[in-house]
């Protein structure tokens, strides 16, 4: 099965209230009690809505998802996505509420029973997926499919772009089409791909390759671009600084 066109899965009510009036309304409604949690992005930090580091620009709000390719930043909400680009912010519809958001190679939104592509959506229920030029990658913790066609059974959960290659991570790590397959110290709960490898967090922050799983540090979420990694609690390293066990 391909794409459905966007337009159908969206009802009245919802396009009613896209657009920044909704994400204004969210934030207002946020609790107000305790910090605002610290998001990492690809080249940065965002607290409470305020974005630093490679962008930087005040969001209605914490985002459900935050990413970031080479040239925008993305923040998922409820009902929309905001891109800021060049200075300047744009709001995208969605047609439900974000699962999962990866902005690169091209940007994706995993919602209920389909997945948000800025050319359409797809009708496939994923846990993580990849937009690349020879089609829609995904992963539902039991395979990795291209489109309607599962490739590799498995339970992974994440799935990235690295090197030419689709890696898709679960308690176990699989290099498609030609590459390894072998287990990880701990199931994966978050990848992104970075200049020495794909950098996963399992128990801790793992940068993933070829050769094998190397231990970077200790975090609790992390984000990556190119060298740098960023971790919470607050700081960064070096992707070369990862040390074999």
């Amino acid at each position: 099965m391909g794409r459905l066109s966007g337009r159908a899965w969206v009802p009245q009510q919802a396009q009613a209230r896209l657009g920044w009036g909704l994400a204004l309304a969210l934030a207002a409604c946020a609790p107000l009690a305790g910090q605002a949690p610290l998001l990492p992005y690809p080249g940065g930090f965002a607290q409470g809505g305020v974005v630093s580091g490679r962008f930087a620009v005040a969001l209605p709000g914490t985002p459900l998802f935050l990413d970031a390719d080479e040239k925008a930043l993305y923040a998922a909400y409820p009902y929309q996505l905001l891109v800021y680009e060049e200075g300047g912010l744009k709001s995208l519809p969605l047609p439900g509420v974000p699962r999962f958001l990866r902005a690169s190679p091209r940007p994706v939104v995993g919602l209920e029973g389909a997945i948000w592509t800025e050319e359409g959506l797809y009708p496939y229920s994923a846990l993580d997926a990849l937009l690349m030029e020879e089609g829609l990658y995904h992963v539902d913790g039991r395979g990795l499919y291209r489109e309607g066609r599962r490739l590799k059974a498995g339970g992974f959960r994440q799935v990235v772009a690295w090197e030419g290659r689709v890696v898709a991570l679960g308690e176990e790590v699989l290099f498609y089409p030609e590459g390894p397959r072998y287990p990880l110290p701990h199931p994966a709960r978050k990848a992104q791909a970075g200049a020495c490898g794909v950098v996963a967090l399992l128990d801790k922050v793992y940068l993933v390759g070829l050769e094998g799983a190397r231990p970077l540090a200790e975090a609790q979420d992390f984000a990556a671009f190119g060298e740098e990694v960023y971790l919470v609690p607050e700081r960064a390293v070096r992707c070369k600084e990862a040390v074999w066990p």
